[in-house]
């Protein structure tokens, strides 16, 4: 993950969306163990350590590897996704509104 940080940082990147994986039943993935969600905010951290001036997002995989944690992920990050995904639905918007 820092090497990744360190790269967006020196491409200067304006915006930085963070996705956890979401395996997904019937891909190559599938059956991969969720991620610990302290562990995700850990990575938050480093990114917005890095990137103390960027905008953060945090993307898809949010709702399966943060949980009940979601909310703390804004202390890091200035935003995040809401809604249905590229591939896969998201919590309902009035979940997602609740968070903040």
């Amino acid at each position: 993950m820092y090497d990744i940080a360190v790269e967006l940082h020196n491409l200067d990147a304006d915006s930085i969306p963070v996705n956890f994986l979401n395996a997904i039943k019937g891909t190559p993935l599938e059956g991969m163990n969720e991620l610990n969600p302290r562990y995700c905010l850990k990575v938050l951290a480093l990114f917005r350590f890095i990137n103390p001036s960027k905008e953060i997002r945090i993307s898809g995989g949010r709702e399966v590897n943060l949980r009940t944690l979601q909310v703390m992920g804004l202390y890091a990050a200035n935003s995040i996704f809401v809604g249905d995904y590229l591939t896969i639905k998201g919590q309902e918007f009035s979940s997602d509104h609740q968070i903040c």
